[in-house]
């Protein structure tokens, strides 16, 4: 392990290990590799996940064993013929792919980060999605429809394992109320106009798949010549839908809106209730005028409330834009530090039970609104006890029970199953 340790820590010094500088076989198991870039791309991610900046030998054996412990039981799937279907891993890859293109803000960025192809990150993700499907059908197949845990395991489970349980993070009892920057007329219209320039460009005998890999703002697909892939019927939203199956095999729509933009779409082929498209996406541009509308607006909310014409939570059902929280006055229940991102932590750590904060700006680039958050309570860090965190301590017990019954199935697969390490 301390070899692995040495080898894991040079590579994690520099940009991960690119597959043109040589990849080395780490472990076999069954007729499945692990791959030395294979490793470091989950060291990144648990790295990144765990927001810890420095490896030890702890950390590098728990991702490495739960690597090998993945592969067991895809082994495992493999002799009991576990079939998962290749459009339903595909539809899954690229969507996850998408996401961290637009997590990191262009596939340049991605591959710098990571060190490697988009291709090749594709394929670890693709990867990984198919061992994370067939190892959900496996465990369903061996552990039936889950493990459960009874009260008194729960019990037992605290008394045993109470001075080993993480500190409570500091929470908040919240209600919200959220808006939703409108997209203005100018910015359809200048998404319109540019929609209509490569429309006619189309029309001219432009190369179709060539304008989508320069034009689209639909990153993912933009790639692929904006190919979407086979699709079945009840994939796509409404109004992109609608259009695509009136179209022949061949045939280019007009310009299509959507919730995410204007669509040129093309249709490929149609199968039944399939069909496999191409796209160009052009996107409604966001403009500052809309975001200080909202603000200004969940402000003077906010001056109703303080000078008592109001209350919170009477606006929040008429004015919040989060239909779910809405139904309830805008309450969002009790939310650990943890699940809030830094300009939320920053607008509520002063603030104490009563008081509303500044208007906040959540979510990404693509899709965000402003939150306005009124504070009932807050909970102070704190050790985890029956009777304040029932719940929570159900959830460790839980796990820690299924993590048990795998390990003791993950030993028996052993038995069966051919595994090598090459350190």
């Amino acid at each position: 392990m301390k070899n692995l340790l040495l080898l894991v820590l040079l590579l994690i010094s520099k940009p991960l290990l690119s597959q043109a500088e040589g990849d080395r076989i780490i472990a076999i198991v069954g007729n499945h590799i692990i791959l030395q870039s294979d490793l470091n791309f989950q060291l990144y991610n648990y790295m990144t996940q765990n927001n810890i900046s420095q490896l030890n030998e702890a950390v590098i054996q728990l991702v490495f064993q739960n690597m090998l412990t993945e592969k067991l039981i895809l082994a495992k799937a493999d002799q009991d013929s576990i079939y998962i279907s290749q459009e339903e891993i595909q539809k899954q890859t690229d969507a996850r792919l998408k996401e961290l293109v637009n997590q990191f803000g262009s596939e340049k960025n991605l591959e710098n980060t990571y060190g490697i192809t988009i291709a090749r990150i594709k394929k670890i993700l693709r990867e990984q999605l198919e061992t994370s499907m067939k190892l959900n059908k496996v465990k369903q197949k061996k552990f039936g429809y889950g493990i459960t845990v009874t009260r008194p395991e729960v019990i037992k489970f605290y008394n045993e394992y109470k001075d080993s349980l993480p500190p409570v993070p500091e929470s908040f009892e919240l209600y919200q109320i959220v808006r939703i920057p409108k997209i203005t007329e100018d910015a359809k219209y200048q998404a319109r106009k540019k929609a209509e320039q490569l429309l006619d460009s189309l029309k001219k005998g432009a190369d179709f798949s060539e304008l989508a890999k320069k034009y689209s703002d639909d990153s993912l697909s933009a790639i692929k010549g904006g190919n979407l892939g086979k699709a079945k019927k009840g994939t796509f939203v409404k109004e992109f839908e609608d259009a695509a199956f009136l179209l022949q095999p061949g045939e280019i729509s007009g310009i299509v809106e959507t919730e995410f933009g204007y669509h040129i779409i093309k249709l490929l082929e149609r199968t039944g209730d399939f069909i496999t498209t191409q796209h160009i996406l052009i996107k409604f541009p966001r403009f500052e005028s809309a975001d200080f509308a909202e603000i200004n607006f969940l402000r003077e909310l906010k001056n109703m409330v303080l000078n008592k014409e109001a209350t919170f939570q009477e606006l929040a059902v008429i004015h919040s834009q989060d239909p779910a929280s809405a139904k309830d006055s805008g309450y969002i229940g009790k939310i650990s530090l943890s699940q809030l991102d830094s300009l939320e932590i920053l607008a509520l750590k002063d603030l104490s039970p009563g008081e509303i904060s500044e208007p906040v700006k959540v979510g990404d680039s693509r899709y965000y609104g402003y939150h306005l958050y009124l504070v009932k309570e807050r909970f102070p860090e704190h050790m985890a006890t029956l009777e304040t965190d029932y719940a929570l301590i159900e959830q460790y017990a839980l796990q820690y029970k299924e993590q048990k019954a795998i390990a003791d199935w993950v030993e028996e697969l052993k038995k069966t199953i051919y595994v090598e390490i090459k350190m």
